[in-house]
């Protein structure tokens, strides 16, 4: 059996949990971790022992990518993973013959790249399967919406409820959140893209005991390829909170006042921008409302339709263990470069997350703890994975 190689494109907290899960399984003989910064990857490599081998790689650099690729099996890209500029990255591992799986989920790099049509007509020829989006959402959400749509006859409605650490505090995220939450949301509505004004639309959602009521705005739908993937679907959106109502409020109060602009400002001749000022303040000392974290925070989809010729809505929801924001991130990812190296696909080409067998993502999500429960129009019951 050949060396399995895998190339891993940032050594990042996303990265970094990455690395942890691929030495963890035999199935990856070697695994080298990249990133611009050597001495964070070399950090990285000495931590995970002899299997892991670190370079130096800036992946806007052709020329570098290229020379890294040889004997590579796989290459999963951890970089953002608010990252606008992938395609051409894309482009260059294709061209190799390599596989290639990332976490992306800005909105505008994931709907360039489904619908560049030379990259699926690359990747078919060169006869390997891409994997864009592959993180938690998208990625493990559009595998839900795939699961649950395939139990009904048709599906007219998908709604995805995502529920956000309020103590995760890192300055990229809050930025990255600013964004999403201060920008027009995209949703696709009777047939149609369409955009509502942001922090316009809300729905207070019931989880189940112990998170309660959960109040969650419309956002960008990260999950572009949803409508293309399920015929005759009439809605799909985007939902999202925080468990604590307080970071709810001030995001929004935020947004509001024009806090989430990147508008660049001159103040004593230094330009910054209110969303780069909010950022840095939101990821200083603890701020909200003083109660505790939920031990975890749920995740749900939402998907209805019609089922034996009745009206039926199926919800899904599951949480990780606490304290991990980075696994489910992860362990998504590892499990694509699995199916990517064994070539466990429907085919080479482009796929959607919700294009793939949802089975190896669920029981790996068990086999780390995740709680599944699944409900429908008639009953509530544990979901059995196997």
């Amino acid at each position: 059996m050949p060396e399995t190689v895998a190339l891993l494109i940032g050594c990042g907290t996303i990265g970094r949990s990455t690395a942890r899960l691929m030495v963890e399984d035999p199935r990856f003989h070697r695994i080298i971790v990249a990133d611009r910064d050597i001495h964070r990857a070399s950090e990285l490599s000495e931590m995970l022992g002899d299997r892991v081998a670190a370079v130096q790689l800036d992946c806007h650099q052709e020329d570098q990518v290229t020379a890294a690729l040889s004997g590579v099996s796989v290459v999963l890209n951890t970089t953002g993973p608010f990252n606008r500029d992938t395609l051409s990255l894309m482009r260059t591992v294709v061209e190799a013959g390599v596989p290639y799986a990332d976490i992306n989920d800005d909105v505008a790099a994931l709907q360039s790249v489904f619908e560049s049509d030379y990259l699926n007509s690359l990747a078919k020829h060169r006869g390997v399967g891409v994997l864009p989006g592959l993180g938690a959402s998208p990625g493990q959400t559009n595998v839900m919406a795939g699961h649950l749509a395939s139990r009904l006859d048709a599906v007219e409605e998908v709604r995805f409820f995502m529920v956000n650490d309020s103590s995760y505090r890192s300055e990229a995220v809050w930025r990255h959140r600013l964004a999403l939450f201060g920008q027009p949301a995209l949703l696709y509505d009777n047939g149609r893209w369409t955009e509502t004004p942001e922090m316009s639309e809300y729905q207070d959602v019931e989880f189940p005991a112990p998170w309660g009521n959960i109040r969650c705005y419309a956002v960008g739908l990260e999950t572009v390829t949803i409508p293309q993937s399920i015929p005759g679907l009439r809605h799909a959106s985007l939902w999202r909170g925080f468990s604590q109502s307080a970071t709810t409020e001030m995001l929004k109060t935020l947004v509001d006042n024009g806090f989430a602009s990147e508008r660049l400002l001159n103040v004593d001749g230094v330009s910054l921008s209110p969303a780069g000022m909010s950022a840095a303040v939101l990821a200083g000392p603890q701020m909200g409302d003083g109660s505790a974290e939920p031990a975890r925070l749920p995740r749900q989809v939402r998907v209805k339709g019609m089922r034996a010729g009745h009206p039926t809505e199926l919800t899904m929801t599951y949480s990780f263990p606490p304290g991990d924001v980075a696994l489910a991130t992860a362990s998504c990812l590892v499990v694509g470069a699995r199916l990517l190296v064994s070539r466990e696909l429907p085919g080479p080409g482009v796929m959607p997350p919700e294009a793939l067998d949802p089975a190896p993502f669920m029981w790996d999500m068990e086999s780390r703890g995740v709680h599944f429960k699944l409900e429908d129009s008639a009953s509530t019951r544990i979901w059995p994975l196997r």
